[in-house]
């Protein structure tokens, strides 16, 4: 299983922002972002970012406590630094992920594992 050392979030919003900053959770544990740049507000583009150091079963963004929040698209590049993920120099690796609508009840999954390296033989 990979440890996550770093995870970056750029979210471009839709028509209701964010309103405040958004916050994830890694198996279960609720974590702020390390860093902040950009605006939440509606048609903003918000950048997070991450420094967990865990190994992931499950990672998830977490919703408003309240109302929804529109996003249009967020890019996820995740940094995994342990086990055949960091063979190689693979580096980091990078998911787009398309529009979605949060509420207090709704969390977006946010882990997904690099694909397996192929190798053409």
């Amino acid at each position: 299983m990979p440890r996550l050392d770093m995870l970056q979030l750029k979210i471009k919003m839709g028509e209701r922002g964010l309103g405040r900053n958004p916050r994830y959770a890694i198996n279960g544990l609720e974590l702020d972002f390390d860093e902040i740049k950009g605006g939440s507000g509606p048609h903003e583009t918000l950048e997070l970012t991450g420094r967990p150091k865990k190994f992931p079963r499950s990672m998830t963004l977490i919703g408003p406590d309240e109302g929804c929040w529109d996003i249009e698209e967020i890019v996820a590049t995740y940094q995994v630094t342990t086990g055949v993920y960091n063979e190689g120099g693979a580096g980091p690796y990078t998911l787009r992920l398309g529009a979605v609508t949060l509420d207090a009840e709704t969390k977006l999954n946010l882990w997904y594992e690099r694909p397996p390296q192929l190798l053409e033989v």
